[in-house]
């Protein structure tokens, strides 16, 4: 399958002609799911249609416009999906997908960001309201030393010391539980 004839499709509006090569595309990306991660054929189908739904607006928005690392792009947008579906996704696996990718490095880096992000995000809001609050002070204010956090929450210098050092600590451990679980599974 010629993949820049779908970025073109895709980049130009013709929906018939989109349909028609997604339709020749998603059984190579649904194999892919199950003959190389042991996926059941309903959760390739799943994953790769919400890769779908995830790269088109992409394509239609001029951010993914390299039709050579397309395929390379899309098995790793259907693979990170199915790692969501069934919940074992681990950021600490990261440099096993780097090495995988062929997209251009823009491209990847902004699908690795992405889901750095997702993880930190989902972290900070497990944290208690006074930690997630310092560690949201952190991050606007990286520069901030223990005497810059006692005066901004009116707090002692040893406090703010014991309470950075906390939510660092909480954080962190909970950005890498899933590298610890999926570990155990092995």
């Amino acid at each position: 399958m010629n993949y820049s004839e779908l970025v073109h499709a895709i980049q130009e509006g013709d929906q018939r002609k989109t349909d028609k090569l997604i339709a020749e595309a998603i059984p190579i990306l649904e194999r892919y799911l199950i003959s190389n991660f042991g996926a059941t054929a309903e959760n390739a189908e799943d994953s790769v249609q919400r890769m779908f739904e995830y790269i088109i607006p992409k394509i239609r928005n001029g951010e993914i416009n390299s039709p050579s690392g397309l395929l390379s792009y899309m098995l790793t947008g259907a693979r990170h999906s199915y790692y969501k579906t069934i919940q074992i996704f681990d950021s600490g696996n990261m440099d096993v997908v780097c090495e995988e990718l062929v997209a251009p490095a823009e491209q990847t880096s902004k699908l690795i960001r992405t889901e750095y992000l997702a993880l930190l995000q989902e972290c900070l809001g497990k944290l208690k309201q006074h930690y997630r609050n310092l560690m949201e002070f952190l991050f606007e204010h990286p520069e901030a030393d223990p005497e810059d956090i006692a005066e901004y929450f009116d707090i002692s210098i040893g406090n703010a010391w014991a309470r950075k050092h906390r939510a660092v600590q909480q954080l962190s451990d909970c950005v890498r539980a899933p590298l610890k679980k999926s570990e155990k599974k092995l």
